[in-house]
């Protein structure tokens, strides 16, 4: 974990409209309901991780620190007019971090990654806002705080959890779905925050529903009837439909499955054994936000991931091009993990 500076005090609330959350391990209080997910009972013996408080406004405190604030990242994926979606600043005043998509969007989040302020332009909604905030902005956060992430998808299987690794498009919310179709409760999807307690690792569940792309959600559920369209193109499927469950509490880590490229031939889909070298570049090259870690976080989370190989199975999984093959994907990752548990 992170050495932080000393805890700043949280930006003020009103306490009359504090709405709690637990998401990725963390006690998150906002000033607002967040659309999506499901409030909790707030414990008063625990201190909140996160304050989140939201404005339509860009605030004037906002414009007057910039002259302070530096180019910290900038991601190398474009929007639709060319342009870095993506930019972080931090201040060389208080360590603070602004991060701004290129539509006006930005979070501010100050040094102790403890309170993250929402600047939303008035063409943005603040439901629009929650989709990048409960996705890649408490990603960063995490990372920030120290904490291993992994770029992928979480499903409960009996008493413990397997998660599905791999970059955009490899099909890690389309698998995690084919799950739960068959009775399996989702942890988590896209972002898989890890804890090591006990000798064991821990997957802390995220949000209540999953984002697929259209296809996926005709291959797995027949119709996009049902799911609610949001801005990316991708469709949320809620997760406490008839057909599909959340995962509430957190779950030990039984096995990780490496997505590679779908595959014609006639062996997929298939699970292939990998080195301990093999799997670790793996997890490595697919780990969320790597590219916003310094050297001492990457050194700590080498011999974090380094403990994972050693102690967990991690498998590459090969998936078939046909979608008529999904049911043969969910078999023999399930007999897999039988395998895994009645070892001979």
């Amino acid at each position: 974990m992170a050495s932080w500076p000393a805890k700043s005090d949280p930006p003020h609330l009103d306490s009359s409209n504090q709405v709690s959350y637990e998401i990725y391990g963390l006690h998150l209080i906002c000033d607002r309901a967040i659309p999506g997910l499901v409030p909790c009972d707030r414990d008063p013996l625990r201190a909140a991780d996160i304050h989140v408080r939201s404005t339509h406004e860009t605030s004037t405190a906002e414009r007057k620190i910039a002259a302070d604030e530096s180019l910290w990242y900038v991601t190398d994926i474009l929007d639709a007019d060319g342009n870095p979606a993506l930019k972080i600043w931090k201040s060389e005043r208080d360590g603070g971090y602004r991060i701004r998509y290129s539509d006006g969007l930005s979070f501010s989040v100050d040094v102790a990654a403890r309170s993250i302020s929402i600047h939303c332009p008035k063409a943005i909604s603040f439901e629009e806002a929650a989709l990048f905030l409960v996705g890649p902005i408490l990603g960063i956060v995490l990372r920030l705080r120290g904490v291993t992430c992994l770029h992928a998808s979480a499903v409960r299987v009996g008493d413990s959890a397997i998660a599905f690794v791999g970059s955009e498009g490899a099909g890690k919310s389309t698998t995690a779905a084919l799950f739960a179709r068959s009775g399996h409760a989702i942890l988590s999807d896209d972002i898989v925050a890890l804890s090591e307690r006990a000798g064991e690792f821990i997957v802390s569940p995220a949000y209540p529903y999953l984002n697929l792309w259209p296809q996926s959600v005709r291959m797995i559920y027949g119709s996009v009837r049902g799911a609610v369209a949001h801005d990316s193109d991708k469709h949320r499927i809620s997760l406490h439909g008839r057909d599909s469950r959340f995962q509430r509490e957190a779950m030990p880590l039984k096995a990780v499955y490496i997505l590679g490229e779908r595959s014609s031939a006639p062996g997929a889909p298939r699970v292939e054994p990998l080195t301990p070298q093999d799997a670790l570049v793996a997890l490595i090259a697919n780990t969320y936000g790597n590219k916003l870690l310094d050297a001492t976080m990457r050194a700590r989370e080498f011999r974090f991931l380094g403990r994972v190989v050693a102690s967990l199975p991690v498998r590459g999984l090969i998936p078939g091009e046909d979608a008529s093959l999904l049911p043969r994907l969910y078999q023999t990752v399930a007999g897999d993990i039988s395998a895994i548990r009645s070892p001979r």
